[in-house]
């Protein structure tokens, strides 16, 4: 089920006191399925072991991986020192199959769920909100945007979900239009940016990963290109082939044969050529980031400043929500650089203002990808609060932005 899937990409580094807090946690109970475990080596003699062991890993920074129960069973026997982040990846999949209908960000939903409650909310608010088809993956599923706006112009593109396994950052965009839509008579902060801008909102933009992962392996990461995939957050046309990605199919960070090869990806390219995109927020897991360009290179982005002071006050705002920390960084700063993203694109294409948000858990929380339902809604408000930040940026220099 895990094969194919050794992650390469890097995450930034935590705290101290990150390291200390997960180090005092205790272990959740280890079944016998596969855990995921988090590795501290003293040497490139465990770092390696822990790499050929691996069925899957899930950071590099700190070192996250997926091992069977014999597997882990060695490198215990080896002194590896390691702590169990997930004591069963299965746990969820039994869950979800009762999982409640009432309250419907109180759990996490599938692709027919998602389209759903968007066709609902356009119909609940039709002054506010339309769908629309922006694509067509490769097995023929819909990529649906949902647009709010009450007559504002600055097109402002959010999306989820590049990463099929990054099951909240999928959730996240939902809720955000969900609480746009609902909120625009009662709340003035609301009024005041959907009056001045258009929400472009595309849950998942990977909609065959993301069945796949409910319907065959909860850990698959890209699209369903000839069942091996493509990771769509490497198909973009800025810095493609660059580090972070790979030409090996097998790789879970594979490009593409060229950029844009994908449906996926090309329906993110005609979103932004029919819209004249300002700004775009690309939502992912996890670590508690606010990522700005650029990822495929060192040198700063013209713009340096002025996205770093927006990442700023985001961050600052979804710190403050509820009290669990984001922090900035450049993409450039990440430990393995990553070319052909989606949010290098839009900066170096469009000149949008570019974000790419790692959500829930903090690196050193646990939990990687598993992300416990009840954070659904927690997550959302840290999201809701950046992505407010942001409309109230772009509503006070709007006179510069046309």
């Amino acid at each position: 089920m895990f094969a194919e899937r050794l992650r390469e990409r890097g995450l930034i580094a935590i705290s101290i006191a990150m390291l200390a807090i997960a180090r005092d946690s205790p272990d959740p109970p280890v079944t016998q399925q596969h855990v995921a475990v988090r590795i501290e080596p003293r040497s490139p003699v465990d770092l390696a072991l822990s790499r050929a062991l691996a069925d899957d890993v899930w950071s590099e920074e700190p070192v996250v991986v997926v091992v069977a129960p014999a597997a882990l069973d060695r490198l215990r026997a080896h002194g590896v020192p390691l702590r169990v982040v997930v004591g069963d990846l299965d746990a969820e999949r039994r869950r979800l199959a009762h999982r409640a209908t009432a309250g419907w960000f109180a759990e996490y939903r599938d692709n027919v769920e998602l389209n759903a409650h968007l066709a609902a909310l356009a119909e609940a608010h039709p002054t506010l909100a339309s769908v629309r088809r922006v694509g067509s993956s490769i097995e023929g599923r819909p990529i649906l945007a949902i647009e709010i706006s009450h007559g504002g112009k600055l097109a402002v593109v959010l999306d989820g979900g590049h990463h099929a396994r990054e099951w909240i950052s999928v959730m996240v965009p939902t809720c955000i239009a969900d609480r746009l839509a609902t909120g625009y008579t009662r709340d003035a902060r609301i009024r005041r940016i959907l009056d001045a801008t258009k929400l472009v909102i595309i849950p998942v933009i990977n909609p065959d990963g993301y069945h796949h992962t409910w319907t065959v392996d909860r850990y698959w990461r890209k699209n369903r290109r000839g069942g091996y995939g493509v990771d769509l957050n490497r198909n973009y046309s800025v810095g493609w082939g660059g580090a972070g990605s790979s030409d090996d199919p097998r790789s879970p960070n594979y490009r593409g044969e060229r950029p844009f090869s994908e449906p996926e990806t090309q329906a993110m390219r005609d979103v932004f050529a029919r819209d004249e995109v300002v700004a775009h927020v690309d939502f992912h897991a996890f670590s508690q980031v606010v990522v700005y360009p650029w990822s495929h290179q060192r040198a700063d982005p013209p713009d340096r400043d002025e996205l770093a002071a927006i990442a700023d006050r985001m961050s600052t705002a979804m710190t403050t929500a509820r009290d669990h920390r984001y922090i900035v960084r450049p993409g450039a700063q990440l430990q393995v650089g990553a070319g052909g993203t989606a949010g290098d694109w839009s900066y170096g294409t469009y000149g949008a203002l570019s974000f790419l948000i790692e959500l829930r858990p903090s690196s050193g929380a646990g939990g990687g990808f598993v992300l416990p339902p009840d954070q659904i809604v927690p997550t959302c408000d840290e999201a809701m609060a950046g992505v407010l930040e942001l409309g109230d940026w772009l509503v006070d220099h709007a006179s510069s932005m046309n």
